[in-house]
């Protein structure tokens, strides 16, 4: 079996260590072990429940173990569908949508056909067919052609208002430059009568990419791209990581084809969403240096104004989660490199994100051995971050059990809803076939800001058979995931996820559920009721509460509705005179002097203003007014 080129993550005390370093050790492990042993099993901090019933195709149509196409790399453990996921609001109406990227798995040159999932109000629709299989290249399907697609990113190039898709392709030694390069599919927005239109591979927006060395035009063998505008002009570019590693599939990439990282910029308002290579003018050769790039994020990690690119290259030399720091001096030009944790480390994936609320992006890694996180702590002189836990990074607390081994795509979002971000760690290596290991979530338990917070991995009990990580999740839910759809599904506010393993893509709902009101305008007075609408985001089949309270018991009410655009009815105590949505509705306070009914969501997109007049003689003109919301409707 192929093994990693893996160092060790810690290095024991050594024997003549002194006595003070050695108590020290000692009561750091102590206090760990009375951390584990006052932690709780089975905090139910967030619940996922299965329903497939939010999916279109069958589980299977999405990834699996089995399928086998012509050109297949030879063996069963290369079987099947391996999958990378975007998400982002495609056609504008308000529902999160799902490209999904895919080729066969493990380092292999099989190709798949990818997927478009429109989210038809809580649904996962395949739609590739209908809005994207247009291409300008003859003969091309768009998505329905087959490509090595290892990572995908939704971002608008062009800046018209609607979001487009970029692909990085692997491994098309050979094949056309409109199969083996990236491939970015305009999105074409929607016509006169408000139908959208679909996404259109464009070939001529990414460049021939060249070989350094010979200067011979090339295939990339691209496994990552971000996108973030690095020149500052407002318009997104592109990095993209390489690997020339030979892995599961076979030897090395030769020198004289291996293209490494490449930074394609945007050629902004000269031609919108077209890019040119510019990795060589912008970047030294050692950031652009890659074994195998599984893994980018264009950030601005040390908090200067312009964006930085955080990258990681693993198995062989170099090895390393490192930065190339743009130059706010000459922004979009690169001038410092630094390997982040001293090649301590076997890193195989990285996510950006604030961890601990303070503001500054931390950095969570997929590990060969422990997964780790760090907490940027502050910025040196020269401008480089300075992380927390030494060179390795903080491990993750489990309350029994461990860390199971190599994990792969990795993410930061809330799942609780609580403002603190969690961290989800895949577990199928892109290079090493394996479906043993499993999907880890790890709750965020937050703290003070700025702290140095926990990350732990829950579970229902220190025994097998309960859920792991989060309720309503176990065993046989998590094996074998190549990577998650992180998305509201179902518009609730709330975080749901699309699982997809080899044995096949699965939908899991959240059941936080969380209470949202509409926004309070003000302009409450004279008299002391108020209003509010609170529940649901108001889409088809979901709804909200209308209560009224602190009001005149038993009383005529006045419900006036306005549009948005204009200022709420009452202002100062007087009313103002404007267009209606509808006429006054009168109804009456109970004896409690509340108000309170259901609002149900539909009949959108429209934004309208609520507020209240009870018929009170003690108030000037005989009237209390409640504040004013603002409500959302939507389809």
């Amino acid at each position: 079996m192929t093994t990693r080129n893996h160092r060790q993550n810690a290095t024991p005390l050594s024997r003549g260590a002194p006595r003070s370093s050695r108590f020290a050790a000692f009561a750091l492990s102590l206090a760990a072990l009375q951390g584990a042993a006052l932690a709780q099993f089975n905090n139910q901090w967030v619940e996922f429940v299965k329903d497939n019933s939010h999916l279109g195709p069958s589980p299977t149509a999405i990834s699996n173990m089995t399928t086998s196409l012509p050109g297949d790399t030879a063996g069963s453990e290369f079987l099947g569908i391996e999958t990378d996921f975007a998400v982002g609001d495609l056609n504008q109406d308000g529902w999160d949508d799902l490209v999904v990227v895919r080729k066969q798995p493990f380092t292999s040159t099989g190709r798949r056909t990818n997927m478009l999932l429109m989210n038809e109000k809580g649904i996962l629709v395949d739609r590739t067919a209908q809005y994207a299989s247009s291409s300008d290249i003859p003969g091309d399907q768009g998505f329905l052609a087959l490509t090595n697609d290892r990572d995908a990113v939704i971002v608008d190039v062009d800046l018209d208002g609607w979001l487009d898709v970029v692909t990085a392709t692997t491994l098309s030694d050979g094949l056309p430059k409109s199969i083996g390069h990236p491939r970015v599919y305009m999105n074409r927005g929607k016509d006169l009568s408000g139908n959208w239109l679909g996404l259109f591979h464009q070939d001529a927006r990414i460049p021939q990419l060249y070989q350094y060395i010979t200067g011979n035009p090339e295939n990339p063998r691209f496994c990552a791209v971000a996108a973030g505008d690095v020149t500052g002009d407002g318009y997104p570019d592109l990095y993209f990581g390489d690997y020339d590693s030979g892995g599961a599939g076979g030897p090395a990439e030769p020198t004289d084809k291996d293209l490494n990282d490449r930074l394609l910029i945007n050629r902004g308002a000269i031609q919108p969403g077209y890019f040119v290579d510019e990795s060589q003018l912008r970047m030294t050769a050692t950031m652009l240096a890659s074994a195998f790039s599984m893994a980018a994020e264009i950030v601005d990690l040390n908090l200067d104004g312009t964006l930085d690119i955080v990258k990681d290259t693993a198995l062989q030399s170099p090895q390393y989660v490192a930065v190339a720091y743009n130059n706010p001096a000459n922004e979009g030009f690169f001038n410092i490199f630094d390997d982040t944790d001293n090649g301590s480390s076997s890193p195989y994936h990285i996510a950006v994100g604030d961890l601990n609320n303070d503001g500054r992006p931390d950095i969570i890694t997929s590990d060969d051995g422990l997964d780790r996180y760090r907490f940027n702590l502050a910025t040196d002189p020269l401008g480089r971050v300075q992380f927390s836990g030494g060179s390795g990074g903080n491990t993750y607390e489990f309350l029994t059990g461990g860390d199971d081994g190599f994990a792969s795509e990795n993410f930061i979002a809330d799942l609780d809803g609580d403002g603190w971000k969690d961290t989800l760690h895949c577990d199928v290596d892109v290079d090493i076939p394996g479906y043993s290991r499993r999907l880890h979530i790890y709750h965020n338990l937050g703290g003070a800001p700025g702290s140095q917070i926990t990350l732990r991995h829950e579970r229902q009990t220190s025994g097998s058979g309960g859920w792991l990580g989060a309720k309503g999740l176990y065993e046989g839910d998590l094996t074998g995931t190549h990577d998650l759809g992180i998305l509201d599904l179902d518009n609730d506010n709330d975080l749901d996820l699309l699982i997809s393993r080899g044995a096949g893509t699965n939908v899991w709902i959240n059941q936080t559920d969380p209470v949202t009101c509409a926004q309070d305008l003000g302009y409450q007075g004279p008299g002391s009721a108020t209003l509010s609408v609170c529940g649901q985001p108001l889409w088809t089949g979901n709804s909200a509460t209308f209560l009224l309270q602190n009001a005149k018991p038993s009383a005529p009410a006045w419900i006036f509705v306005s549009l948005f655009a204009n200022p709420a009815p009452f202002v100062g105590g007087m009313l103002v005179p404007l267009p209606l949505v509808i006429p006054p509705v009168v109804l009456f306070t109970d004896p409690a002097g509340q108000m309170v009914f259901p609002v149900a969501g539909g009949s959108g997109p429209i934004d309208v203003v609520l507020q209240i007049a009870v018929v009170d003689a003690s108030q000037p003109q005989g009237a209390a007014l409640s504040n004013a919301v603002k409500i959302s409707f939507y389809p």
